[in-house]
């Protein structure tokens, strides 16, 4: 064989290496953080994607915006892999939008994946993501990562899940303030202080939340095991 062919096979398996690569990570949060600007294949195809999507929108933080919404109905269809496949690429064309991080967020907690999750409901939080209902639940994914840690790191994590419920509660809208006390009352319950839970839970009454029954019936049945 000689060194002509051998040139194109080469081309050919780096080609062809580029591309799975990428097909494997874009059903990962930011394609797997991989540096995809050392491929020169990925940044072609980047560049194309990015020219395309323009021509739609008037900037790329408007096309990102559209990409994050689409990614949220497909997961609102359970159709998770498209879901992720659109917070990539909004991902690709604005880095800085904090709904991204709480669909990549929304994804791992899917998979029961919750320090992941709680990682990119961070991300979202420092991105100034601060609404109501995302902070109750980034709080209780912060409790459901914490069962799974140990001692004092544990006890941090539940001390910042209760910070965040607080933050939550602090809305003024009524039925957004009874869902962040119900999502506390759960949070409560998973760390075993039954008494706050509660507490939690009649201050989501008093709002006029819609209580989940069957959690209603279990914290019931803790309480009367406390007496």
């Amino acid at each position: 064989m000689n060194k002509e062919s051998l040139k194109i096979i080469s081309l050919l398996l780096i080609t062809t290496n580029s591309i799975l690569v990428t097909a494997n990570n874009s059903l990962l949060p930011m394609y797997g953080e991989k540096k995809r600007e050392k491929s020169s294949v990925i940044v072609e195809k980047d560049n194309r994607f990015i020219a395309k999507a323009m021509k739609s929108f008037s900037s790329r933080e408007h096309a990102a915006e559209g990409y994050v919404e689409r990614g949220f109905e497909m997961y609102s269809q359970n159709k998770f892999d498209k879901s992720m496949r659109r917070f990539n690429e909004a991902w690709l064309l604005n880095s800085k939008n904090a709904y991204i991080y709480l669909g990549y967020g929304l994804l791992y907690n899917n998979e029961e994946k919750f320090c992941k999750a709680m990682e990119m409901f961070t991300q979202a939080y420092k991105k100034g993501l601060i609404e109501s209902g995302f902070l109750a639940d980034y709080a209780y994914t912060t409790t459901k990562c914490a069962l799974t840690k140990e001692n004092q790191l544990q006890k941090v994590l539940f001390n910042d899940a209760n910070n965040l419920s607080h933050q939550a509660s602090q809305t003024t809208n009524k039925r957004l303030k009874a869902y962040a006390y119900q999502a506390w009352a759960k949070s409560y319950f998973l760390q075993n202080d039954f008494m706050n839970s509660q507490e939690m839970l009649k201050k989501a009454k008093k709002n006029d939340g819609a209580i989940d029954t069957k959690f209603e019936q279990s914290l019931k049945a803790k309480i009367i095991q406390l007496e």
